[in-house]
């Protein structure tokens, strides 16, 4: 996923929707990325077939200038247990 480009000291959102498509509830327990995205994540069970979103708020203050790529690890009761979503943004 790319959010474009954004001039240093801006900041974006970026939206992670999914759906449970397993059996079982799923539980997500934590979601980690750099100190330069904040992240809002579902803390209740999805249920299968029940949607959610993760929302992260990326900071390009501190980042060097150039094209990045950005790793969100979310790890939940999932096989495998961690998976990562990534996004894409090129920092002028």
């Amino acid at each position: 996923m790319s959010i474009g480009s954004l001039k240093q000291g801006e900041s974006a959102v970026v939206l992670f929707p999914f759906t449970n498509t397993g059996k079982a509830d799923l539980i997500i327990e934590i979601v980690t990325a750099c100190k330069c995205t904040d992240i809002e994540y579902p803390r209740q069970p999805i249920p299968p077939r029940g949607k959610g979103i993760i929302r992260a708020v990326f900071d390009s203050t501190t980042q060097p200038k150039g094209q990045l790529v950005k790793a969100l690890d979310v790890v939940s009761n999932t096989d495998p247990m961690l998976v990562e979503a990534k996004f894409s943004v090129l920092v002028e």
